[in-house]
C-alpha cells in the first residue's frame, strides 16, 4: 500500500513508487510459487534465471529442492568445523614386567623378605600437534614430540615433557598472535574489498531504492508520529544501521552507518516495533552500508515521555519498547 502509485500525486514520487511496486510484485510472484521459492532459497536471484534452472532439474519437487538446500548447508557447516584448530595428542608407554611374570620357582626362594620384582618403563613417546588453517587450501601444523628408550619412569626430565606437550601450544599461541592473525586480517580485508567491488553496482541500486522508499514514507511517518504523540506512544528519535566502532583498539577503523530513523518509525504500529531474526538490510528504506562486515542497529527512542536506547545485532530479533532499554536520569 505504501508503494502503490495511486497513493502519490507528485509525478516524481509516483515514478519512484511504480519502480518499488514492481519489485514488490516480482517478489510476490516468486514467493507465492513453492518451486520458485525453493529455488530462491538455495540459489538466490541467480537461481531464478535460466542458468539456475539448468542446475536444478525442473521436474524436482520443492521438497527435493529443499533437501538439497539442507544438504548444502550441512556441507558448509562441516567445512567450517574442519577449518577450526584441530589439536591432537598421543602418549604411548612400554613397560617391561618380565621380572614379575617370568621368574623360575627357584628364583623366588632367593628373594629376600619384602623384596619387590623389578618393573621398568623402557619406552615412552609423547606427541602434540595443532593445526592452524590459513586459507581454504593451506594449513599450518605445529607439532612436538618426546621419545625415550631403555630408561625408566623416574628418569623422564620435566623440561623434555614440557617441550613435547606445552611447548607446541605456547609456540602456536605466539605464531597465532604475531603471524596468523595479521595474515588472516589482511586476507579478510582483501575478501571484503573484492565483495565491495563485485557488489558495488547492486549496492548503488539498493541505496537508490532505499532513498526512494524513505521519500515515499514521509507522509505516512508524519501521520504515525502524530498518532503516537497523541497517546505518548513510541517515537523514534534517532536510528542508525551499519558498522559501529566502539573498541579503542580499532579506533583507526571508520564507522559506516546510515540514518534509518524514518524507516523504523514507519514500521511502528500501536506503539510497538517488532523486527524478526533476519538481516535488517532487507527492511524497507534500509541497505547494506558495509558489505561483508558485522553490522548493528542503534535506536534512540521515546516512550511515555521517557528516553530509551538499544543496540541490536544485525540478525537479532528486536522488540521495543522494553523496560531494559530505559535510560536512567543519572546516565
Amino acid at each position: 500500500m505504501l508503494y502503490h502509485p495511486d497513493k502519490h500525486r507528485d509525478p516524481e514520487l509516483k515514478r519512484q513508487a511504480e519502480q518499488l511496486f514492481n519489485l514488490v510484485h516480482q517478489a510476490y510472484e516468486v514467493l507465492s510459487d513453492p518451486q520458485s521459492r525453493a529455488i530462491y532459497d538455495i540459489y538466490g536471484k541467480r537461481g531464478l534465471d535460466v542458468e539456475g534452472w539448468e542446475v536444478v532439474e525442473r521436474k524436482r519437487t520443492p521438497a527435493e529442492i529443499r533437501e538439497e538446500f539442507e544438504r548444502l548447508q550441512r556441507e558448509r557447516e562441516e567445512r567450517r568445523l574442519q577449518q577450526r584448530t584441530n589439536p591432537k595428542g598421543t602418549i604411548s608407554v612400554g613397560v617391561d614386567a618380565t621380572d614379575l611374570f617370568d621368574h623360575y620357582e627357584e628364583d623366588y626362594e632367593e628373594i629376600t623378605s619384602g623384596g619387590l620384582p623389578h618393573i621398568e618403563i623402557n619406552r615412552m613417546h609423547i606427541s602434540q600437534s595443532i593445526e592452524a588453517p590459513l586459507t581454504t587450501t593451506d594449513t599450518a601444523i605445529l607439532s612436538g614430540s618426546l621419545s625415550t628408550h631403555n630408561g625408566n619412569g623416574d628418569q623422564l626430565l620435566p623440561s623434555a615433557v614440557f617441550y613435547a606437550t606445552v611447548g607446541p601450544l605456547v609456540f602456536y599461541l605466539a605464531i597465532q598472535r604475531l603471524v596468523i592473525k595479521p595474515y588472516m586480517r589482511a586476507q579478510k580485508e582483501q575478501e571484503l574489498e573484492k565483495q565491495r567491488e563485485s557488489a558495488s553496482s547492486d549496492i548503488a541500486q539498493k541505496k537508490q531504492e532505499a532513498e526512494s522508499a524513505v521519500l515515499l514514507m514521509q507522509e505516512s511517518v508524519r501521520r504515525i508520529i502524530e498518532a503516537e504523540e497523541s497517546r505518548m506512544g513510541l517515537i523514534i528519535l534517532n536510528a542508525w544501521y551499519g558498522k559501529f566502532v566502539t573498541d579503542n583498539s580499532r579506533k583507526h577503523e571508520r564507522a559506516r552507518v546510515i540514518d534509518v530513523t524514518v524507516p523504523l518509525q514507519c514500521l511502528v504500529k500501536d506503539s510497538k516495533l517488532i523486527l524478526t531474526e533476519a538481516s535488517k538490510a532487507g527492511l524497507p528504506g534500509f541497505y547494506d552500508p558495509c558489505v561483508g562486515e558485522e553490522k548493528s542497529l542503534k535506536v534512540l527512542y521515546q516512550f511515555r515521555g521517557v528516553m530509551h536506547q538499544v543496540l541490536s545485532g544485525d540478525t537479532e530479533a528486536l522488540r521495543i519498547p522494553k523496560q531494559s532499554h530505559r535510560i536512567d536520569n543519572d546516565t
